[in-house]
């Protein structure tokens, strides 16, 4: 059996397997790495099943870098809000790696996938932070990246607020 088939029969395990079979599934995939990719960022898209779509991006989110520029795509471009909610989810999962493109969505017309990323990088915490300040310094505050940038790291204060007192 081939990598394409075994990622193949994994996928279908995303689809419809057990509970452990799915878990299996997504860690035999996102130990696959980059050539699960690409299938799993189309189940992701395609399924209508919230719960595939959960298996689907938290094994992008295991994979992680690899997975990154598609799901940022994902994410500032996919007609379907759901589908951009569980891209915007497995970006957070991944954490520090995903920190700059996620800031970089700020800069885009899509209040959306704005609001998607801000919540990515909340979720994320304390490994943005220092990304985030560098940002909003190199902004005016008028802009409205900087705003969200600015935002995002107040919506952090709640969480851990003894770590953006330090930048803010």
């Amino acid at each position: 059996m081939t990598d394409k088939d075994n990622i193949k029969k994994e996928i279908e395990k995303i689809v419809n397997g057990s509970l452990s079979e799915r878990r299996e599934a997504v860690d035999f995939l996102s130990a696959v790495g980059a050539d699960a990719v690409e299938p799993l960022t189309l189940l992701l898209s395609e399924s209508d099943d919230n719960d595939i779509r959960w298996y689907a991006s938290n094994a992008l989110a295991k994979i992680g870098e690899p997975a990154l520029e598609d799901l940022i795509i994902i994410l500032r471009t996919f007609p379907d809000d759901e589908v951009r909610r569980y891209a915007a989810a497995a970006l957070a999962g991944m954490g520090r790696p995903a920190v700059a493109e996620l800031i970089a969505v700020f800069e885009g017309d899509d209040s959306y996938a704005r609001g998607l990323a801000s919540k990515a990088l909340v979720r994320i915490g304390e490994p943005a932070i220092e990304s985030l300040s560098k940002y909003i310094d190199g902004k005016e505050s008028e802009e409205l990246a900087c705003r969200c940038a600015v935002l995002t790291l107040q919506k952090m204060s709640l969480d851990i607020p003894e770590e953006v007192e330090k930048v803010l």
